[in-house]
């Protein structure tokens, strides 16, 4: 059976597919195919595993809050144990749990204890999509002592974990290989890849770690030469084989009874990409055996929108309440945007209590425009948020006061105040030629919609640096990404944003770095956003070290993971990065510096050149701040090295002359 998707070129067959491999396969209906996966290896999942976040706060103010937690086929979610806070206002109250409209459980809050432990059951409940939808409706007492706060302090559900009863089902067909809940994906790849092979392994890594989105699944990178003795999967582990053949396609291969099938990615060249784009594809779903072949699938570039509403951003009405002020929030991501934005404004459409007082917008804090609130209580107002205020993730605040409203003497006598901002929001942008401001709060916008990955070391080394770096910047982003592994002159070259891996030695003379050097021991600080200007300054040992930093080329957008002597201290940069997510979020700057024993740190070139101009210069033109910071990387290396002395020098420069292009010391 052929199966062609009339909008694009794309191709589908389901047919046996043959593919070099020792281990068994097994087809459905065959006595030896595996059914079920041991019970003993059901795990009990936190709510970061589950992809649900540290805590969830309990909305007073409306209707309901949801929470869905997954429920993988034949291993059901079985108890809910959590730990709800109780705040200080609260006389007496509940919370109603419900799911698909039928009510689960109460949980009675105790007024007198700041927590109350709360175990929900869950096995009566309904499996929906994949997911068990639980609704939490909250129905609260003030103590009439106090004037209840819900922003401030709020009922929020902490420590939650879920326990899953049943085993999960083994798939059977290519379209139920990935279950909704995933710990960990094994990707077994060449021990000598080429780049088509590299493009694979990171298309399959992004793409799946964009399918579980806030779930944290751990990717390992294994070389092929470890397959036939590895350690078949876990209920909650996948395995993906990519393999050099002629004969391309995806085939389903069943090491032991009772135990996940791997997935094996045949083909060479454009035909082993095209398989790896399958895994999760809207084309998946048809794959309804343990064969498939998937035929050509070029991506189509996304168009980034100009203008987008925040109903089809997924966010819709956003509302906020309070006695005498209310704030409505937000969050504008660049990445569910689609490119770097610039230009943005934002036509604010909703209402808010009318009275007197004010309506004031604020990104992160910083003001953008306060207005007159009038009568009418009517939100129709353009506001322009400037460049230098953009970031990946943005937090829009429209917050109405009205001070009068808090005049009574007690909270009954204080009327509430509510502002309310509209799905039909327009958010208006452009694209930015030049991410502004340029740096790691720029990525990975500034590497959409699509971009080039090279490499000096197009080995298994590289591959592992390649998907380790892709899918740390995949987790920054709410749409998928799509890299390409090309040669280091095209990607810098070309006219696609890139990311390069490469030894400080190897990088082209176009590529200028924030941090580089001069010699041995000597680093050169320059701001690539400024006029001109390099800080200097030279430490009396040459240590091992590796960079990660943020430049452009020809107005592209570069990333450029860089080491001075060997590739050590980059791969364990890329560990640490990868051990905690939370750490890609966390960057800032446009810089991560790492030597040998310590933690990676994020610099400011701007910062460190004094180019910002925040600190109060010298007499010889240098910044006390930006002395601090610089001799304060100095101390780092110097203290991993075990050398007590430091000699340095700091030097500013007002001219452009010789910039440097190293990271790093040689």
């Amino acid at each position: 059976m052929r199966i062609v998707r009339a909008a694009s070129v794309t191709a589908l067959a389901v047919v046996p597919i043959l593919l070099p491999v020792t281990t068994a396969s097994a087809q459905p209906g065959d006595p030896d195919r595996p059914t079920a996966a041991s019970a003993d290896e059901l795990s009990r999942f936190t709510f970061p595993e589950l992809g649900l976040g540290q805590s969830t706060t309990v909305d007073l103010t409306g209707p309901r809050t949801r929470v869905t937690v997954p429920s993988p086929a034949g291993a059901v979610p079985s108890t809910l144990n959590a730990v709800l806070t109780t705040p200080a206002w609260l006389d007496r109250g509940w919370v109603d749990v419900e799911s698909d409209g039928r009510p689960i459980t109460r949980i009675a809050l105790d007024g007198a204890a700041p927590t109350t432990p709360v175990s929900i059951p869950l096995a009566a409940t309904r499996t929906v999509d994949g997911v068990i939808p639980l609704d939490l409706i909250p129905s609260v007492i003030p103590d009439d002592r106090y004037c209840p706060d819900p922003d401030s302090d709020a009922v929020r559900l902490i420590d939650a974990t879920v326990d899953y009863a049943g085993v999960p089902a083994v798939p059977g067909t290519i379209a139920d290989f990935l279950p909704v809940l995933l710990r960990k994906l094994t990707l077994f790849v060449p021990a000598a890849p080429d780049r088509e092979t590299i493009t694979a392994a990171t298309i399959v890594a992004t793409s799946v770690v964009h399918h579980y989105g806030a779930q944290p699944v751990q990717v390992v990178v294994r070389p092929d030469s470890e397959l036939q003795g590895a350690v078949p999967d876990g209920s909650f582990e996948r395995s993906i084989v990519l393999t050099k053949n002629s004969d391309a396609g995806a085939e389903l291969i069943y090491p032991v009874e009772q135990a996940p099938p791997r997935l094996y990615l045949a083909g060479t060249g454009s035909d082993l990409t095209d398989q790896a784009r399958l895994i999760t594809s809207d084309l998946s779903q048809i794959a309804i055996g343990t064969s498939a072949l998937a035929g050509p699938d070029a991506p189509q570039a996304r168009l980034a929108p100009d203008s987008i509403t925040l109903d089809d951003l997924g966010i819709g009405t956003v509302s906020g309440t309070g006695s005498s002020t209310a704030t409505a929030s937000v969050d504008i991501d660049q990445t569910r945007l689609g490119r770097s934005a610039g230009n943005m404004s934002v036509h604010l459409i909703g209402s808010y209590t009318p009275g007197a007082g004010s309506v004031r917008a604020s990104v992160d804090g910083s003001p953008l425009e306060v207005w007159e609130a009038d009568d009418t209580g009517r939100l129709d107002r353009w506001i322009d948020i400037p460049d230098s205020a953009l970031s990946r993730v943005g937090t829009l605040d429209v917050s109405v006061d009205h001070p009068s409203a808090s005049s009574g003497s007690s909270c009954a006598s204080a009327a509430e105040t509510t502002v309310t901002l509209a799905g039909s929001t327009l958010v208006r942008s452009t694209d930015s030629l030049s991410p502004v401001p340029l740096g790691w709060r720029s990525m990975p916008q500034a590497l959409m919609p699509q971009f080039d990955i090279a490499l000096a070391d197009e080995s298994y080394a590289g591959v592992v640096r390649a998907v380790t770096l892709a899918i740390g910047l995949q987790r920054l982003s709410s749409l998928p990404l799509d890299p390409e592994v090309v040669s280091m002159d095209q990607a810098l070259d070309g006219s696609a944003p890139a990311v390069v891996i490469s030894p400080v030695a190897e990088l082209p003379d176009s590529v200028t770095l924030p941090l580089s050097s001069v010699d041995e021991t000597t680093f050169r600080i320059t701001d690539p956003e400024a006029a001109g200007g390099a800080t200097e300054l030279t430490v009396d040992i040459a240590e091992p070290l590796a960079t990660m930093q943020v430049t452009s080329v020809r107005s592209n957008a570069v990333l450029v993971a860089s080491w001075n002597s060997a590739p050590d201290e980059l791969d364990g940069m890329l560990s640490w990065l990868d051990a905690d997510p939370a750490r890609w979020f966390a960057l800032d700057g446009d810089i991560l510096f790492a030597a040998q024993n310590t933690e990676p740190m994020s610099l400011s070139s701007s910062a460190l050149s004094g180019a910002d101009g925040a600190a109060a210069a010298t007499d010889d033109g240098t910044s006390d701040r930006m002395v601090v910071v610089v001799v304060g990387v100095g101390l780092a290396v110097l203290a991993l090295g075990g050398v007590a002395a430091l000699v340095f020098t700091v030097r500013s420069r007002r001219s452009a002359r010789d910039p440097g292009r190293h990271s790093g010391s040689q």
